[in-house]
């Protein structure tokens, strides 16, 4: 059974060198070798090709915060390219949704690396959704380090809360799988890369998870054996998106576990005489 995870497909036989690379990729994803620390750039954002000006009328990018228990993140949403998914993100975001939920899924072995939450609560339950939205993954936004895309089923258009973040460039998710369709890029990280390249780093062991009311558990192997939550993500105002981008990227990426410094109190003033 299939939980909403970006899937690792075959690749059109009509090119011989994408064949090619499908197989080397295989060999590299079946030797288990890890992702090294150092496979990661240093960069903010994302590297994906040039794409087609948008007309004068198109819908502006949505900046939001998405607030965890590692630092923060801020992203950019592409509500012109990707107005379906962003348009669902933002309901989810707003009715606080992901409040309170787990990064359930980190995933560094040979050409794969994401980060993927947006669907469990941090106890280990599968919360309730709304209907699944249309697969936008024809809009020319590709799967490249730093950028955000939708979880599915096997189903084309299942997506519905869960997403998940591209660590390293993957083309594989840009290609049609055997159903016809890849997986829709929505966004991407303006400033705190590092702090999902962090979550990316942490041990996973198999976690026992409520899929449903009345439904047996489920093993999901890839869950942090450390609690990596999704604390809250919230729409940044336009006026604040300066200031805020100029704080993230300044700001260091946390230890969950290491403990917590209590910020001392301010002095009382002195009391005046009567």
């Amino acid at each position: 059974m299939f939980t909403h995870r970006p899937l690792l497909r075959s690749v059109s036989q009509h090119s011989v060198a994408r064949i090619t690379l499908t197989v080397s990729l295989a060999l590299l994803a079946l030797s288990g070798a890890p992702l090294h620390a150092q496979s990661f750039s240093n960069k903010e954002g994302a590297t994906a090709p040039l794409l087609p000006e948008l007309p004068k009328d198109a819908a502006a990018p949505v900046v939001v915060l998405m607030t965890t228990n590692f630092g923060e993140v801020l992203l950019e949403l592409d509500a012109a390219r990707a107005p379906i998914t962003v348009r669902n993100f933002l309901a989810y975001a707003k009715a606080g949704f992901y409040n309170d939920t787990a990064f359930h899924r980190v995933l560094r072995n040979g050409p794969t690396a994401i980060v993927q939450g947006g669907g469990y609560s941090t106890a280990g339950a599968l919360k309730a959704t709304e209907t699944p939205i249309t697969n936008e993954w024809t809009n020319g936004l590709k799967n490249v380090r730093g950028t955000i895309a939708m979880a599915r089923q096997p189903d084309p258009n299942s997506a519905t809360s869960q997403f998940f973040f591209n660590l390293i460039d993957q083309p594989l998710y840009d290609a049609a799988d055997p159903r016809g369709s890849g997986y829709c890029v929505f966004g991407k990280v303006i400033a705190g890369l590092p702090v999902l390249d962090a979550i990316s780093m942490e041990k996973t062991g198999s976690r026992n998870a409520s899929p449903a009311a009345g439904a047996p558990p489920q093993a999901l192997s890839q869950w942090p054996v450390r609690d990596c939550i999704i604390e809250k993500i919230v729409v940044v105002s336009t006026s604040d998106v300066a200031a805020t981008t100029e704080r993230v990227k300044h700001t260091q990426v946390k230890d969950p576990s290491a403990p917590t410094v209590a910020k001392p109190a301010p002095p009382t003033p002195p009391l005046k005489a009567s």
